[in-house]
């Protein structure tokens, strides 16, 4: 009796600590820095622009990302598109907020891997090194996907053509993953999970080898 008592309290002491853990992590990355933005958003804007440079529109429509000193001045986490039609002198900007679409997921999932006891330091940086650039990708790839419906004909420029059902489909992906909290906590959570568990089988087996 004695023994099954103290398990509600030995488990709810590790969830505590997680808790604890992640929060502490979590909060210290996420605090706002004016200081770490600039390079941030400069870093995404070079990778952003290297990809359009290779997309070749049929519309003509020119696309760049932009961080200039002065923007960066005044928001510091913010990315700007602009869409260039072939026949305007009017270009379209849309702000993209880096810190609520990529960096706070990316805080996340550095402190589900910090907070989350694996078994060995080994084990958690394995995590790090395998999660950290697949959620770089899967979050560039989530924030194509309102852009993509925006340049698909739901914004004033459109830049190429998207079916019915494609917009369907962006607006869900959109919806249920984007828009925070999915950003934030359930995409770096379900990758965290998945790079974790496979990781712990791969350990697993080589050590029955």
């Amino acid at each position: 009796m004695a023994d099954a008592a103290l398990v509600p309290i030995k488990r709810g002491r590790w969830w505590g600590e997680v808790l604890l853990g992640f929060a502490c992590v979590f909060g210290g990355l996420s605090l706002p820095s004016r200081g770490v933005g600039p390079y941030y958003v400069r870093a995404h804007v070079a990778v952003a622009n290297a990809v359009v440079e290779q997309v070749e529109l049929k519309s003509q429509v020119r696309l760049s990302f932009v961080a200039t000193p002065e923007q960066l001045a005044q928001e510091p986490w913010q990315a700007l598109l602009v869409i260039a039609p072939p026949h305007t002198a009017t270009p379209t900007g849309v702000p993209i907020d880096l810190r609520v679409l990529a960096f706070l997921p990316t805080a996340a999932f550095i402190a589900l891997a910090v907070a989350v006891p694996l078994g060995s330091v080994r084990r958690h940086l394995l995590v790090l090194l395998v999660g950290l650039p697949l959620l770089e990708l899967l979050l560039l790839a989530l924030m194509a996907a309102p852009l993509l419906s925006f340049l698909g004909g739901t914004g004033p420029v459109e830049a190429f053509t998207l079916g019915r059902w494609s917009h369907a489909l962006l607006q869900v992906v959109y919806r249920a993953l984007v828009v925070p909290p999915g950003m934030t906590f359930a995409v770096p959570l379900l990758l965290w999970y998945i790079v974790a568990t496979w990781l712990g089988r791969l350990t697993f087996r080589k050590s029955d080898i």
